[in-house]
């Protein structure tokens, strides 16, 4: 059964009263209260198979033997040339909560509908690397595909972290070691805080991931399961040779399938990506042109990330701050973005807060360490919600076959990269209401100040027309138009077989046109004899859909 109805709610406190602690409930942390791949792909089915107009495109197979499916709603937007918008979730693997906001959003659509429906498709990709997922499910590892030698030995997956004191989890040891670059937080001695060296202060500690040197070679956990990182395999800024980054572009059937759908649908011109990287939360400010090594848009699609990004993240919002990660090397939403033009808008959807105050009340100082930090948030919501073992486990003395005693414990996997179950129904209505939103934004043409005027001969026309964007957006991105990779507006005066143009041209084009009423006009001439049909004009665009208007005399 899905996560989404089992999750608790913390009760809204009534207006005006005392804000109380919630009673305990039983709580599922990620990532027990998640979807494994098999029942997120098996709920997607379940919902195409009931839901009219939701069209299921499997796409490929992942190396697993996962399908790779594409959820399509065709809405009102279906004619030739209509925008489409591309959600995408979970490229890493190891953000099972960005797959079900998706799957969220795919319900809330089925459901009720949105209004972007009626001028463009959405299409929705839950899962895009469900082995990952699988994996990270397990041990917080999204690993997936075939055996790497990521140390250049000529053995295989043959170091890894691991189990060594038998509690199920792969955790974290603390290693007491006189050049160790980590110190024990003095003030919360379950915090571990990286070593300022550069002011002359000393560590005293490794923090490893739990294991040995399995292949001896004084190197540690250097050599896990798993190949090629999905997220690195896209052409833009990708790494020749890098292990992880595959043997070619698009080696992977993750992300060639994915690329693949893309192309194949030219009028996608807006793409929506669920996972660790964020452009809406702090949009960049831009650039004043791109290359090849570009991470920053440019400076026109700056302001439409910073315009959009204020309705997921409003100033007066109680998110908390999003932390979204750098920029990885062959990533999707920058070949999205960079080669394809479409506008890539980023949502890394949640990170865990900083300012929770101790358990006494008192705020954490200014200065106190993010583990520090971290850790009065995990007591405040799992010591409400479940326990504190649930997210971070006590450091215990264990005696290491290397490094004699060290500590075991910390952090457990996937906590810091997932939100709690009971958010995510707020995270899912927040970006629905996004996409919702973007009805009123994506380019629409509509023909304006069309004169249809006879001339001194009864048959003779003269037509001025002035063609619009009525959307906020342009009708192609500025990335688009340096890389040229939508066809620009085409116009054409539509004329019976026994018409004859006297003046202009049958066929204009334009590069493009900016939002918000942007406009160009257009003059014909042209010798209609008596009886014919009457002619008309249509414009035709791959991200704003057709706008057709019959000339009918005045």
């Amino acid at each position: 059964m899905s996560a989404l109805l089992l999750t608790p709610q913390e009760p809204a406190a009534p207006e005006g009263s005392e804000t109380q602690a919630p009673e305990p409930v039983s709580y599922q942390p990620p990532p027990s209260g998640y979807r494994t791949p098999e029942h997120l792909l098996e709920d997607l089915r379940k919902r195409a198979a009931r839901t009219d107009g939701l069209d299921l495109i499997k796409i490929g197979v992942s190396p697993a033997g996962h399908d790779l499916l594409v959820a399509s709603f065709a809405g009102g937007g279906s004619a030739p040339g209509s925008p489409e918008l591309l959600i995408v979730a979970n490229l890493e693997g190891d953000r099972l909560g960005a797959s079900e906001v998706a799957m969220g959003m795919l319900q809330r659509f089925a459901s009720v509908g949105s209004p972007l429906l009626a001028k463009a498709s959405i299409h929705i990709m839950p899962l895009a690397n469900p082995d990952g997922t699988a994996h990270a499910i397990v041990d917080g590892n999204p690993w997936r595909g075939s055996a790497t030698d990521n140390d250049r030995d000529g053995l295989l997956d043959e170091d890894a972290a691991s189990d060594l004191d038998g509690d199920g989890k792969a955790l974290w040891m603390r290693v007491p070691h006189a050049g160790g670059a980590y110190r024990i937080d003095a003030e919360d001695p379950r915090a571990t805080v990286g070593a300022e060296t550069d002011d002359g202060e000393t560590g005293g500690y490794l923090l490893l991931r739990e294991g040995v040197d399995d292949d001896a070679d004084r190197e540690r956990n250097e050599d896990g399961p798993g190949g090629v990182v999905v997220e690195a395999n896209f052409p833009h800024r990708w790494r020749q040779y890098a292990p992880k980054a595959g043997a070619f572009q698009l080696s992977e059937p993750e992300s060639r399938a994915l690329a693949g759908f893309v192309l194949q649908h030219p009028s996608i011109s807006i793409i929506l990506v669920l996972d660790d990287e964020d452009n809406l939360a702090s949009p960049p400010k831009g650039k004043e042109s791109v290359d090849i090594h570009s991470t920053d848009p440019l400076q026109d699609d700056a302001k439409l990330l910073k315009l959009i990004g204020k309705r997921l993240h409003p100033e007066d919002g109680e998110q908390g701050e999003i932390r979204g990660a750098e920029h990885q090397n062959g990533n999707f939403a920058d070949w999205a973005y960079y080669q394809r033009g479409a506008l890539v808008l980023e949502s890394a959807l949640w990170s865990p807060p900083l300012d929770i105050p101790l358990a006494d009340g008192t705020a954490l100082p200014k200065d106190a360490s993010e583990d520090r930090k971290l850790l009065a948030w995990a007591d405040h919501w799992y010591g409400t919600y479940g326990g504190l073992a649930d997210a971070w486990r006590p450091w215990t003395p264990f005696e290491h076959p290397y490094y004699g005693t060290v500590e075991i414990g910390g952090w457990l996997p996937l906590i810091h990269e997932n939100p709690p179950g009971a958010l995510l129904d707020g995270l899912i209505n927040r970006h629905a209401d996004l996409v919702d939103s973007l009805a009123d934004d994506i380019p629409s043409l509509d023909w304006a100040d069309v004169e249809v005027t006879a001339l001194h001969d009864s048959q003779v026309f003269e037509v001025r027309a002035r063609l619009v964007n009525q959307g906020l957006m342009p009708t192609s991105t500025a990335m688009a138009r340096v890389n040229q990779r939508l066809l620009p507006l085409r116009i054409f005066l539509e004329l019976p077989p026994d018409a004859q143009l006297l003046a202009g041209r049958i066929r204009h084009t334009v590069e493009a046109l900016d939002g918000l009423g942007d406009s160009r006009e257009f003059h014909w001439i042209y010798r209609l004899p008596d009886g014919s049909a009457p002619a008309s004009l249509r414009a035709m665009s791959q991200s704003a859909g057709q706008a057709t208007v019959s000339l009918e005399v005045q």
